[in-house]
């Protein structure tokens, strides 16, 4: 599917709302993207995909998605599950015997299996290296993603990984983590072949997500956004160029090795509205069945005890996410009264570190996507003024 902004109808409440963000020098360049019923009813570009060389964004500008890689992954890890590969029970040691020896930090080892449902909804009792200042063990993951990892396989950075002792038991606390690299790895064992492989085979090709990928590829670099971020000098700092990106080998040389279910994809968001709308049409777009509705419905409710909710973000945003529970990788909407933001219950999503959004709102039909470029994610309010603008568009 082609899409074009020419000939789709502007909605005047989101277009202010990115106007004021690039005016204002909190974004370089924002794009946004609104459907129902199937049918794209808004896409807008402003502000720059590089603001040094001028260059505008476009509809198909290549943006990092980071984390809004990990339903794409979840996805993946429930095509196995309904194959037959794997219960949402099942104990992971079963092929990964690593995470059968892990230790609880200043506990021991672990006393109960890490499941499957506990990776795919962050309660494993992993981390991710945000708040070394509170919890020790993040200085752990933090030296690896210092050290850089995109010249590490999956299977290499795992080794490391599963060294390290979780921050608590499984299944006794939501915290977010590197668990849905680890689904990736899973994906990669159970089917005995490349994770990118499979994604590519299996989801990315036939949904026709062309401009999806681990690296983008030297015919793709002019597409690429520059990523901009928050300094004590410059609220719009440019962070890394081409020449220095972990998602381009055709320039600095070094080849992009890691496949990160968690984190390593980048992509389009017309090529993201496609994976979405399918999630919207229960597991199935333009012809292809990915899931079967059952599937979908299951991934899209919350599997997070009420004792471990409500949510609460540690060292990524401040307080506590009320209204929400977490599904098979995805955030889920309960309580749309106490989210403080705008949205209906049952509406499901998920973001990227770089300030990407994207979430599906079964209600109204709706699928809305968010992207821009900038460090640390949420730093401003810019995803709670998308969804407010869209719903004031849409009532």
């Amino acid at each position: 599917m082609t899409v074009s902004s020419h000939n789709l109808p502007a909605i005047e409440s989101i277009d202010m709302m990115m106007e004021s963000y690039v005016s204002a020098g909190r974004s370089a360049g924002m794009l946004t993207l609104l459907s129902r019923n199937g049918e794209i009813v808004h896409f807008s570009c402003r502000g720059h995909a590089d603001i040094a060389s001028d260059k505008p964004l476009q509809p198909d500008t290549i943006f990092r998605i980071y984390s809004m890689t990990k339903p794409i992954t979840s996805v993946a890890l429930m095509m196995l599950l309904e194959q037959g590969h794997l219960e949402l029970d099942d104990a992971a040691k079963r092929w990964i015997p690593a995470l059968g020896d892990l230790e609880v930090y200043q506990q021991g080892k672990i006393e109960s299996d890490i499941t499957i449902r506990q990776l795919l909804t962050h309660t494993a009792g992993f981390s991710y290296g945000f708040d070394p200042e509170n919890i020790p063990v993040d200085e752990l993951y933090a030296e690896v993603w210092r050290g850089g990892i995109q010249d590490q396989s999956l299977q290499q950075l795992m080794q490391t990984l599963l060294e390290f002792p979780l921050i608590a038991q499984p299944g006794t606390r939501w915290h977010y983590s590197i668990a849905t690299d680890v689904c990736g790895y899973l994906v990669e064992l159970i089917s005995d072949m490349p994770f990118g492989d499979f994604l590519q085979q299996k989801i990315l090709d036939p949904l026709g997500m062309s401009d999806t990928a681990f690296e983008v590829s030297a015919d793709r670099i002019e597409r690429f956004a520059t990523l901009y971020g928050y300094s004590e000098s410059n609220e719009l700092a440019q962070l890394e160029s081409n020449h220095s990106s972990p998602f381009i080998s055709a320039i600095s040389g070094v080849p992009v090795r890691l496949q990160s279910g968690g984190g390593g994809l980048t992509s389009t968001a017309p090529d993201y509205w496609r994976f979405a709308q399918m999630m919207l049409n229960r597991g199935e777009f333009e012809g292809h069945r990915f899931l079967k509705p059952e599937t979908v419905a299951l991934m899209t409710q919350n599997h997070v005890a009420q004792a471990l909710l409500p949510l609460s973000f540690n060292g990524i945003a401040p307080g506590q996410y009320s209204g929400y529970g977490f599904g098979l990788g995805y955030c889920i909407n309960m309580d749309p009264a106490n989210t403080a933001a705008a949205g209906s219950r049952g509406d499901f999503g998920w973001g990227g570190m770089a300030d990407t959004y994207c979430w599906v709102d079964p209600q109204r039909q709706l699928v809305a996507i968010l992207m821009q470029q900038y460090l640390p994610s949420l730093h401003h309010a810019g995803r709670k003024d998308f969804r407010d603008a869209v719903y004031d568009a849409i009532s």
